[in-house]
């Protein structure tokens, strides 16, 4: 993933172009410039500038801390639950403290690439104290001039900027885009207005951030339609799980409509292609069907039956590592969802339960594989 390779990408280009003082490092989509940020931070050196978001780690059971956990497990993750969230996306810093940062982060996540950890790496090394980094700085939600607003309720406007907490305009705001009323502001200040919005990206991660930038301004019919055209335009999916995933939860936060119908029938379709499936997906993906049945939204019988077949594998994979917790888990889904059962399904109830000790429960299952054989 570009995520964790980018630390990597920016070492290397650092390391051959060494004549610069000081570096911003940020995110693209969801930044915008208010100002110079380097400004306030002129003189500093052997500095690294990192900004916080509204919560803690443990606040946050979505992301950070699975992340954390995912890297370094749960001891750790909890150790660290009551920090305050780093954000990853926009760090500013004497040039050869961001390369000993760039270079820390790449040896965290370069043996797991397939998972968006930088951020769990990132959260780690700052909030232990493993930088050798004499001046760390912190930019909040309050006073900073790198303001991350993702997690904000009530944002503040003034004069045609976006205010951070204690009313002054920071130079840089990051994750505007999770609020459809600075999507608008956005939109009006810096958009070209002949600048077609379905034009802005051809690949498909771009295409489905801006769907879900676009489902968070209720633009449902203009998402719909651009997410439609790019879809058949490009089937590719199969490194975009987790994304699609999160994409079906924004969508189904919105009211049932025609478009929405047709979304919904894509992204699972579109779903249908992923290769690496990530603990995430997997558990996105069963909350999404349980919502998606509760609200009498549309899935499609093939995708069910893709579902089941996913579970039962990662189920089967589980029971080779001699992981029951995890295998108990994909049956309680299965059963719960009411996805398909088949021969393999109860043969692996069978297995589970008698590894388990559980007589009478595998003895019910391995009925249940006769029955159907």
């Amino acid at each position: 993933m570009i995520i964790n390779l980018r630390w990597k990408m920016y070492l290397d280009f650092l390391e051959a172009h060494s004549y610069y003082e000081q570096i911003f490092v940020t995110d693209t989509r969801d930044v915008i410039f208010q100002g110079d940020v380097f400004e306030s931070f002129k003189g500093y050196s052997n500095c690294l500038v990192y900004a916080t978001e509204l919560v803690t780690i443990g606040e946050d059971r979505e992301y950070n801390y699975p992340w954390l956990e995912g890297l370094f497990g749960k001891e750790e993750a909890d150790k660290l639950s009551d920090k305050k969230i780093i954000c990853a996306g926009t760090l500013l810093g004497s040039i050869n403290m961001i390369k000993i940062f760039c270079r820390e982060v790449w040896n965290v996540v370069k043996n797991h690439l397939l998972n968006n950890f930088d951020q769990g790496a990132t959260n780690y090394l700052i909030h232990n104290n493993l930088l050798p980094i004499e001046n760390l700085i912190e930019s909040n939600v309050v006073s900073g001039e790198i303001f991350t607003n993702g997690l904000i309720k009530d944002n503040k406007i003034g004069g045609g900027k976006i205010l951070r907490g204690d009313g002054g305009v920071p130079a840089v705001v990051h994750q505007y885009d999770r609020h459809q009323d600075l999507v608008r502001l956005v939109d009006k200040i810096y958009r070209d207005k002949n600048f077609r919005i379905d034009e802005r990206f051809n690949d498909m991660r771009s295409v489905i951030e801006l769907m879900t930038s676009l489902l968070k301004a209720d633009r449902i019919d203009e998402g719909s339609r651009i997410f439609l055209k790019k879809f058949f335009d490009s089937a590719d999916f199969s490194l975009h799980g987790d994304a699609l995933m999160k994409l079906w939860s924004n969508v189904l936060e919105k009211p049932l409509s025609q478009p929405l119908k047709l979304l919904e029938l894509a992204l699972q379709y579109a779903a249908t292609s992923v290769k690496n499936f990530s603990g995430y997906f997997l558990q996105t993906l069963c909350n999404n069907l349980k919502r998606a049945k509760e609200l009498g939204h549309p899935v499609d019988p093939e995708f069910k039956n893709y579902a089941a077949g996913i579970l039962l594998g990662f189920a089967n994979h589980n029971l080779n590592l001699n992981q029951l917790g995890n295998c108990f888990w994909c049956i309680k889904e299965m059963e719960e969802l009411n996805l398909p059962p088949n021969k393999n399904f109860y043969l692996l109830v069978a297995k589970v339960n008698r590894i388990a000790g559980k007589k009478d429960e595998a003895l019910a299952a391995y009925k249940k594989v006769l029955e159907l054989s």
